[in-house]
């Protein structure tokens, strides 16, 4: 947790510094090739990453197998993603926007080496992985800060951007290898990438349609606006998306957990799936009340006046945490309970939602219908469609429970006291 913790104070400091010092149209450059990076990265991991740590679990004497055919299947992938990116790119783009997307989103070549990563989550050794997640954010904080004193190009914080993610991916392989993990056992087996592109299916679907969720409105701000309206949105969505990463971490953290306590008994399962709901909801909510009316505040002392635009979307979007904290929360819920359709559907809505209102409510309020999109189409598709299906209407009101937790608790105190009436 402590590196999640350094890893986000460290991310935000520097990112703030680094859109104070490039101003909203080249920060707008940055956010626009770190959000093609995302949803690129995604469609590299294939939505296996759950399917493969679940299998190296149950069939310990099948890890070569998996990890040899997640390598081999992501590496083919991400040659394949990178080479479309790199062709559309020198079709569309020229100058500064076209050499920070492919130098940022050349990352993606590295993405395959997170399967490495895998077998220090099932042996509760996630201490390597965090050591790598440090050295990587430690040492592209401090070349941002030396770019900034420099006045460098935006190109050169594009490889920044850059380093920060293949020195992750880097530093795992040298973890693997410094814990005497071998890889003399990995082997492709066809049978298995069979099995794991077809289980992946729907999930990488899902994912997928998750992913242009969260980075879609950014492109679509460059394309219907200007890189410099893309650059005041994303200063802010920066303060908002940078609170995803708690229930992320989270489930990371606690996923091995959770399947061995269904393993274990129902009850244990659901106990701890209801706890991560309820340690998260409140604590965000309120983060989001303060943020909304001090948001003005925030952006003037992070970023300056000229983001000071961008408080109306902070204040907006920050109250879409708690319903996207339900969906990170809640796909781990559909995996183990293999409905992952109902995933896919929550995932598909999003994207569809968020498409429809970016192009209704952005053209008409400019950044408040931007940011009303996504707190919108957050709300529908993360909470209320749960009501509307038998079989995850539970799920509806543990969430809805979560979210009055403090009424509920204290209208049963008040119940155990003789005076009540």
């Amino acid at each position: 947790m402590g590196d999640y913790i350094f890893s986000l104070t460290a991310s935000l400091i520097v990112g703030i510094a680094v859109a104070r010092y490039l101003g909203p149209e080249m920060y707008g450059i940055i956010a626009f090739a770190t959000a093609v990076y995302a949803v690129s990265v995604i469609i590299v991991s294939l939505g296996i990453d759950d399917i493969i740590m679940k299998d190296m679990m149950q069939q310990a004497e099948k890890q070569g197998s998996i990890q040899g055919s997640a390598l081999f299947v992501k590496f083919a992938a991400a040659f394949l993603v990178y080479a479309v990116i790199f062709i559309y790119c020198i079709i569309n783009y020229s100058g500064e926007k076209l050499y920070s997307v492919l130098i940022i989103a050349g990352a993606v070549l590295f993405q395959p080496l997170s399967v490495f990563s895998c077998i220090f989550l099932i042996n509760a050794q996630a201490k390597y992985t965090s050591i790598a997640r440090m050295a990587s954010y430690t040492l592209s904080s401090l070349l941002k800060i030396v770019l900034i004193i420099l006045k460098a190009p935006v190109t050169y914080f594009a490889f920044a951007v850059f380093i920060d993610y293949a020195v992750l991916y880097l530093t795992v392989v040298l973890m693997y290898k410094y814990k005497k993990y071998t890889v003399s056992n990995w082997h492709i087996d066809t049978s298995y990438i069979k099995y794991i592109l077809k289980s992946a299916v729907t999930l990488f679907a899902a994912v997928l349609f998750y992913t242009f969720y969260q980075k879609i409105t950014v492109i679509i701000i460059s394309s219907m606006y200007s890189d410099y309206t893309s650059g005041i949105y994303s200063a802010a969505i920066r303060l908002t998306e940078i609170w995803y990463m708690v229930p992320a971490v989270l489930m990371t953290a606690f996923y091995p957990a959770v399947v061995k306590a269904k393993q274990i008994s129902e009850e244990e399962y659901n106990k701890r799936i209801k706890t991560l709901f309820y340690v998260t909801t409140i604590p965000f909510i309120l983060m989001a009340f303060f943020a909304a009316i001090l948001s003005p505040l925030i952006i003037k002392i992070l970023y300056g006046e000229k983001y000071i635009e961008s408080s109306i979307v902070l204040s907006l979007t920050i109250w879409s945490v708690p319903f996207i904290s339900f969906y990170i929360i809640s796909s781990k819920w559909f995996i183990l309970e293999n409905k992952v359709k109902h995933l896919l559907l929550r995932s598909a809505l999003s994207f569809i939602l968020i498409i429809v209102l970016n192009y209704i409510l952005g053209s008409m309020y400019y950044l408040e219908g931007f940011s009303l999109a996504l707190l919108i189409s957050s709300f529908i598709s993360f909470f209320l469609t749960d009501l509307f299906f038998k079989d995850t209407r539970s799920l509806f009101f543990i969430k809805l429970s979560s979210m009055f937790l403090p009424f509920t608790y204290l209208l049963n105190l008040l119940k155990k006291d003789k005076n009540y009436p």
